[in-house]
């Protein structure tokens, strides 16, 4: 007998335990095993391809104003509400543009959203009660940035200054801002409140105008304001209508209503924002009595308009050319520049109809508050901050409180 084993041969075992394996793989995968009593076998349902991604959703929605309008709708015609942080972002822009098409005498603007749309309601007066950076009055302010752009805002000293002196305003008019990059009043502004969080400062928002002004030269103009010291009605919002190019740069116009009284004893304003070209000053400052007369007959029945801008002209020669005795200029016979040689810069009203005006004003010499050199100063602005004070209840009677400009910081 041969003594040769009578298993298989190796090859041969090792393909039926692939051939196990595999039929076991297959089976598990494709069936379950249910039950106790009487097993039966069901095919699985198909699997889902999706990746997590996917099955996370799009928390994060991107929309513009020119997508507001072109966004598919659902059955009623509505825009379909979209989860994420970026809905509220067309719907509001898609509200102002709606709401104020149609009006007369001047142009709509897209403003862009920002953060005070999203706020709460101001507080009551003395609801917290003040604290330093919420005086009585309110300040109004004009500050030519001499060209604020991106070099300006990676200097840590412009910025550092640039951003210490707005926060002593409640609203602020600003000149000169180069519209090469358009996120660069957004990034200021976040860098204003991310530097005020947790030293009780105030936070800001924006109005902004579109781009305009020659090839080369184009600029933007732009309003900050405190939202817990004034509110903004952003369908009121718009850059007046220039059609026969008479100025370089059409004003910016934007309605506030003063935020610590009650609605009915709250001083509503509008304030124009100009820009004067200097090639091209007296022919421009020669329309700015026009302009004041437009804003105020412009169909929304505000006869308080403030106007504060870069005039390219003294208090001297301004008030003549509007030709109105009762404008008043809260600078009059001081220089506007870091030199201390011109006066450029000026915040104007009439006495007769804005009598929350309270007679003070000036200019914020940020080179002497802050002790800074002519050289220092210049990275930030060869201009200085103008401004004028007025108290946020409506009809207030005028008092004439001349006295020295306020320089201190708040």
């Amino acid at each position: 007998m041969s003594s040769e084993s009578s298993g298989g041969h190796p090859i041969q075992a090792g393909l039926i335990v692939l051939c196990l394996a595999g039929g076991g793989w297959y089976f598990l995968r494709n069936y379950d095993v249910s039950g106790l009593d009487g097993i039966s076998v069901n095919r699985k349902q198909a699997q889902q391809t999706s990746s997590p991604i996917e099955e996370m959703g799009a928390p994060f929605t991107f929309a513009s104003s020119v997508d507001a309008d072109n966004a598919p709708k659902d059955a009623q015609g509505d825009t379909p509400a979209s989860g994420g942080e970026g809905s509220w972002f067309s719907d509001s822009i898609k509200s102002l543009v709606s709401t104020a098409k149609g009006k007369m005498g001047y142009e709509v603007d897209p403003i862009i959203s920002s953060p005070s749309d999203q706020h709460a309601p101001a507080p009551p007066a003395g609801a917290f009660g003040r604290s330093r950076h919420t005086p009585d009055q309110l300040r109004i302010a004009s500050w030519a940035l001499d060209g604020y752009g991106p070099t300006k805002f990676a200097s840590e000293l412009a910025r550092t200054n640039l951003l210490r002196v707005i926060r002593q305003f409640d609203v602020i008019a600003l000149q000169q801002v180069s519209s090469t990059h358009m996120d660069l009043v957004p990034r200021l502004v976040d860098a204003l409140n991310e530097s005020s969080l947790g030293g009780g400062a105030p936070l800001y928002d924006y109005v902004l105008g579109p781009p305009q002004g020659p090839d080369g030269r184009s600029e933007l103009l732009v309003i900050l304001f405190n939202p817990s010291r004034v509110r903004v009605d952003r369908t009121e919002t718009y850059t007046v209508a220039d059609p026969d190019n008479q100025l370089t740069y059409d004003p910016l116009v934007a309605w506030f209503r003063a935020a610590e009284p009650a609605v009915e004893k709250a001083w509503t304003f509008s304030l124009v924002n100009v820009r004067i070209d200097l090639s091209h000053a007296p022919q421009e400052v020669a329309l700015l009595g026009q302009l004041l007369k437009s804003v105020r007959d412009d169909g929304r029945g505000e006869d308080d308009v403030v106007v504060a801008g870069l005039f390219q002209a003294d208090d001297a020669y301004l008030l003549p050319v509007i030709a109105r005795d009762n404008i008043q200029a809260s600078v009059t016979s001081t220089p506007t520049d870091v030199f201390g040689r011109h006066q450029t810069s000026n915040v104007l009203y009439d006495r007769s109809t804005t009598a929350e005006a309270i007679g003070r004003g000036g200019v914020y010499d940020f080179l002497r508050i802050y002790n800074l050199s002519v050289a220092q100063a210049q990275t930030v602005s060869s201009y200085l901050p103008v401004y004028a004070e007025f108290t946020p209840l409506e009809g207030s009677p005028l008092t004439h409180q001349a006295s020295a400009p306020s320089t201190a910081p708040r």
